[in-house]
C-alpha cells in the first residue's frame, strides 16, 4: 500500500496539478494509523525526491522507453523505482519485486514490461550512463536536465545571474524552520525545552533552526513555533511596524507575516491581512487564533484594485510570483511556472504595487517583497516605481539568493517610505 500511495501522490503532483507540500501532508494525516514512523519518512523521501528530479529521471526512461506510450501510472511507478535505485541505499531487488506487485494489481499485462525495464535499468547501468552524457551536453540543457527545470526557466536566470548552477543545486544540508512565537513564549523558554546543542538560532533567537521535525512537538501544537523560512520572517523584520501602527498586508495568506508582524507590535494596533480568496481568509483566522493574535482583521479583497478610505502607516506587499527562490524545497514550482504566467504574474505585481502605494500615509512605510530571484519581479520593478513615483524613496533593499551551500530561501525585499 505504501507504494501504490507514493505512485498515486506523484500523479496527483505530475497530472492534477496538486501542490507536493499538501499533497504530502494530507497522505500523513490520512495514514496516521497505518503508517509506521519509518513508512512516514519512505513516504516523503521517495515522493519529494521523484518530484525533486522529474526531468532526469525520465531522461534516464527515456533510453529504455524510447518513445512507447505508457499509461501515467505506469510511468509514475516507473519514475518511484528509478527514483530509489538511484538515489537510495534499498536493495535494488525489493525495489523492482515492490513496484511490480503493485503494478501487477493495477494493470497485470503492465507488470512484465515494468519489470523487465527495471532490470535493464540496472544491468545496464542507466542511471550512470546517462548522467556521463548529459555531463557532456551544453551548459544550460545540462543544467535543465541535470536540475529538473523547464529549460526556458533555466535560460531566463541564465540571463541574470553568472553562478547559476549554485543556485539551482538543491542544498544538501536541510535544515527545518521556525519562528519562535513571542506572543506565546519567549527565546528563553523555547531554549529549556529544548537540547540547544542541536538547535541554531538566528536574528535574536526568534529564528529557530532544525534537521529534526518539529511539528508533532507541543511547542507546535500550542503555537509557540511557527514553520517559516529565515528569508520570509526577515521580511517581518524590515517591515518593523511601530506599536499601535496600522498595518495593511495586502497579500496574506497563509498570514505568517501578519502573525510575525504582530509579535512585533505586540498585539498593539491593527493589521489589516488581504486575500482574494475566502478559504485562504479563513485560514488566516485559524493561524491568528492558533498563535495567539488578536489585532489581525481579514478582508475579502482584491488588492490589484481594491480601494480604501483611509492610509496606513505601513503597507507590506509580499505579491504572487513566480516562487523562483523556493523550488528547492517546493520543487512542484518548477513544473508549473511559465515564462507566459510569469508576465502576467509581473503585470499583477505593478498593478498592486501602483494601487496600494496610493494608501501608505506621509512618511509612512511600503515593503514590498517576493520569494523569487526573478530580476524582472523584483529590483527592476521596484526601479521602474521609483522613477514614476518621486514621492517615495528606497530605505533599504534586500537581495537573498539560495545557493546549495546555504539553506535558505531566495527572497527581494525593498523598504520605501512615502515623502
Amino acid at each position: 500500500m505504501l507504494f501504490k500511495d507514493i505512485i498515486n501522490s506523484v500523479y496527483n503532483v505530475f497530472s492534477q496539478d496538486a501542490y507536493l507540500n499538501l499533497t504530502i501532508n494530507n497522505m500523513i494525516t490520512s495514514k496516521a494509523d497505518e503508517y509506521t514512523e519509518h513508512d512516514k519518512k519512505i513516504y516523503v523521501k521517495v515522493t519529494s525526491g521523484v518530484v525533486e528530479n522529474k526531468l532526469l529521471l525520465d531522461y534516464c526512461l527515456s533510453k529504455l522507453i524510447k518513445g512507447q506510450r505508457v499509461k501515467p501510472f505506469i510511468k509514475n511507478a516507473l519514475r518511484v523505482a528509478t527514483y530509489m535505485i538511484s538515489f537510495m541505499n534499498t536493495p535494488n531487488h525489493y525495489v523492482v519485486n515492490e513496484i511490480v506487485k503493485v503494478v501487477k494489481k493495477e494493470d497485470f499485462r503492465a507488470s512484465s514490461f515494468v519489470n523487465a525495464i527495471l532490470r535493464r535499468y540496472i544491468n545496464e547501468n542507466i542511471y550512470n550512463e546517462s548522467l556521463d552524457e548529459i555531463n557532456k551536453l551544453e551548459k544550460l540543457e545540462r543544467l535543465s536536465i541535470l536540475y529538473s527545470i523547464d529549460l526556458e526557466l533555466v535560460k531566463l536566470l541564465d540571463s541574470q545571474y553568472d553562478e547559476l548552477e549554485s543556485i539551482l543545486k538543491p542544498s544538501m544540508d536541510k535544515y527545518n524552520t521556525y519562528r519562535i512565537n513571542t506572543l506565546k513564549t519567549s527565546v528563553e523558554e523555547v531554549l529549556e525545552i529544548l537540547n540547544k546543542e542541536e538547535y541554531i538560532y538566528e536574528n535574536d533567537g526568534i529564528v529557530l533552526k532544525t534537521k529534526a521535525s518539529l511539528i508533532n512537538h507541543e511547542l507546535f501544537t500550542l503555537g509557540k513555533i511557527i514553520p517559516q523560512d529565515a528569508s520570509s520572517i526577515k521580511v517581518g523584520l524590515v517591515a518593523s511596524p511601530d506599536s499601535n501602527s496600522r498595518v495593511l498586508d495586502a497579500c496574506s495568506a497563509p498570514g505568517a507575516k501578519s502573525m510575525h508582524m504582530s509579535a512585533i507590535m505586540n498585539n498593539t494596533g491593527i493589521i489589516y491581512s488581504c486575500d482574494v480568496h475566502e478559504h485562504k481568509i479563513k485560514l488566516i483566522e485559524s493561524n491568528a487564533k492558533k498563535l495567539g493574535v488578536t489585532n489581525v482583521k481579514t478582508m475579502l479583497v482584491d488588492s490589484s484594485c481594491v480601494t480604501f478610505d483611509e492610509e496606513f502607516d505601513t503597507v507590506l506587499l509580499d505579491v504572487p510570483c513566480s516562487g523562483l527562490g523556493v523550488i528547492n524545497h517546493k520543487s512542484d514550482l518548477k513544473y508549473k511556472m511559465t515564462l507566459e504566467k510569469i508576465k502576467n504574474i509581473n503585470a499583477l505585481q505593478k498593478q498592486i504595487l501602483n494601487n496600494l502605494s496610493k494608501y501608505v500615509k506621509v512618511n509612512g512605510h511600503l515593503v514590498y517583497s517576493t520569494c523569487t530571484i526573478n530580476k524582472d519581479e523584483n529590483e527592476r520593478l521596484i526601479k521602474e516605481f521609483l522613477e514614476n513615483h518621486q514621492e517615495f524613496k528606497m530605505l533599504e533593499e534586500h537581495i537573498i539568493v539560495q545557493n546549495y551551500q546555504a539553506d535558505n530561501d531566495g527572497f527581494y525585499i525593498a523598504k520605501l517610505e512615502r515623502i
